[in-house]
């Protein structure tokens, strides 16, 4: 395809398979944590980070990223409420709030990974890859960590505790697939192109001839 959004559909693995894009967070990336903001490689296991769903809670393990990026996501100031520019490894989910989620997740938030919003408000592939090193955060339960700051990213769970009760519950953080995911950020870039154009209308003066 030649559009932004689909430009990196393709065999990811000698497999075929398209699951294995990179997640995580890079090193210099801003966490938000008991002591304030924190970049993400000062981090160490029991360490408190403030998640959106369970309060502060304890790092488990912080990991490095073993699956190489192939490239990075380049999110600009503003794009998802974060305040700085941000870099994100193209399959690290983080949380979207649209009533286009509805259809999908039941509710109006949805977890997406990042180079779906290739294409949305300035977000852009960077390739090469940004060069630091990826890392997963692991909390006992998966959360939505605050990043950024001003982004929220999912954090997955460990298997360190186990926990029969949470076992038997349904996930509470679905990640939605690549192809639910880009039409759901198709439907909001189209809302917010035809937004755009009304407000231009309304601002263009009257013509007087």
């Amino acid at each position: 395809m030649g559009t932004t959004m689909g430009r990196h559909d393709i065999s990811l693995s000698a497999s075929g398979n398209r699951s294995v894009l990179a997640t995580g967070l890079y090193g210099p990336t801003p966490v938000l944590t008991a002591s304030g903001w924190r970049a993400l490689a000062d981090l160490a296991p029991g360490d408190l980070v403030e998640t959106q769903d369970q309060g502060l809670t304890p790092v488990a393990t912080i990991r490095p990223e073993l699956r190489p990026a192939l490239w990075s996501v380049h999110l600009p100031p503003g794009a998802c409420g974060n305040a700085t520019a941000l870099t994100l490894p193209p399959g690290q989910p983080v949380l979207i709030e649209t009533r286009f989620a509805l259809p999908f997740c039941g509710e109006t938030s949805a977890l997406v990974p990042a180079m779906a919003l290739e294409g949305w408000r300035g977000i852009a592939p960077h390739v090469p890859a940004r060069t630091e090193q990826m890392l997963q955060l692991h909390l006992h339960r998966p959360g939505i960590l605050f990043a950024g700051p001003g982004l929220r990213a999912y954090a997955p769970g460990t298997d360190a505790v186990f926990d029969l009760m949470h076992l038997l519950q349904p996930p509470t953080h679905p990640v939605l697939p690549l192809a639910a995911a880009r039409q759901l950020m198709a439907s909001l870039i189209a809302e917010e192109a035809g937004l755009g154009l009304l407000q231009a209308a309304a601002l263009r003066p009257p013509n007087l001839s």
